[in-house]
């Protein structure tokens, strides 16, 4: 029985969720019993068999749930036609309440909760415990170093060099990869696809950057 607290996944999401759930149960050669013994029985096998088949909305609680079974790290729902609210609650969600709850690393600084929480694309997820956070690319703007949805980790420096590629915050509490070029009256924040516009910025402050990026995580598909 679902308790009060559960949140659901909505109607438009189902599809995408309940295969990306399918397709890991069978990778990892789970039956649904496995399944629901893993999940110490919170959800029956009949209900989970309900999930896949889209006959019931999955909780977010027990979606996430399985997503640590499976280390599932991204569900992509940038091609999904949901409105834009539902897909920005989804996101932050699966940020918030997952990828952030997972990572090893539990010392979360206040400097970097407060850009999680402000930014869309901000994710605490280091690689490596030289990087502060991690970016998810949301366009094609600095291609082809970077693509759409790739990962960057970044680290907060004291300063800048030219030629570093560097994340900012742009419009609508999205980050972006820019590459920096200093002059003596400020700076250049310029994008490597040339369908974006160039960024000229006078008067330069060091919380304008949010890092440097130090690597990049591509998922091969």
């Amino acid at each position: 029985m679902r308790t009060s607290k559960e949140e659901l996944i909505s109607n438009e999401l189902k599809p995408i969720i309940c295969q990306k759930i399918k397709d890991a149960r069978i990778k990892f050669g789970y039956s649904l019993e496995d399944l629901a013994k893993a999940l110490n029985y919170q959800k029956n096998r009949q209900t989970l068999h309900k999930y896949e088949n889209g006959t019931l909305n999955i909780p977010y609680n027990i979606l996430f749930e399985i997503c640590r079974i499976f280390n599932i790290e991204d569900i992509d729902i940038s091609n999904m036609p949901v409105d834009k609210e539902t897909k920005n609650k989804f996101e932050h969600k699966f940020v918030k309440d997952y990828v952030n709850s997972t990572r090893k690393d539990k010392h979360l600084t206040p400097y970097i909760e407060k850009i999680i929480e402000t930014y869309k694309n901000a994710i605490y997820e280091p690689i490596t415990n030289a990087s502060d956070l991690t970016i998810k690319v949301i366009d094609d703007s600095m291609a082809p170093a970077y693509l759409k949805n790739d990962k960057v980790n970044i680290v907060k420096l004291d300063s800048y060099k030219n030629g570093d590629d560097i994340v900012i915050a742009i419009k609508n509490n999205i980050l972006a990869v820019r590459r920096l070029y200093k002059y003596p009256k400020g700076i250049i924040l310029q994008a490597l696809n040339p369908k974006y516009q160039t960024i000229n910025i006078n008067v330069v402050s060091n919380d304008m950057i949010l890092g440097k990026v130090v690597s990049l995580k591509r998922e091969i598909k």
